[in-house]
């Protein structure tokens, strides 16, 4: 099942989340997207700027890099730090810097670049929970 929401259009951010998954095996992934109107195109598009994903316990950032496990039933921590003005983020795994200064994906898609919507691609009774501060475009 999908799940989505929008987010306060934030360029410069940091997203707190927690992600709760019921079954390592079931797998899923987090997605911090830009949504909106194409001016060239006139046509609604989403890009997604910063992914995270998992499987049988097995962590993944959007470039396929492997930085850590989960296990079911016990809730674990995503902090992104997204750079607007750079087209970067860099993340931490449960308080722990991962990786820093990471290309995002999908940001040519789009002028502004703002982190807007997420959406959690999950299966059985997982869930997540986001806190997002930042600078409003």
């Amino acid at each position: 099942m999908i799940t989505s929401g929008s987010l306060p259009n934030y360029k410069n951010s940091v997203c707190d989340i927690n992600v709760y998954i019921e079954s390592p095996l079931s797998g899923f992934e987090l997605s911090l997207m830009e949504t909106g109107i194409l001016a060239s195109a006139d046509a609604f598009k989403t890009a997604n700027l910063v992914t995270f994903s998992g499987k049988e316990g097995y962590l993944f950032d959007q470039s396929g890099n492997f930085f850590g496990g989960y296990e079911s039933g016990k809730p674990f921590g995503l902090k992104v730090f997204y750079d607007f003005d750079n087209s970067r983020f860099s993340y931490q795994h449960n308080n722990l810097l991962v990786a820093n200064g990471l290309d995002v994906t999908g940001y040519s898609v789009f002028e502004t670049g703002n982190v807007n919507c997420v959406m959690f691609n999950k299966y059985a009774g997982s869930t997540f929970s986001i806190s997002i501060s930042g600078a409003i475009s």
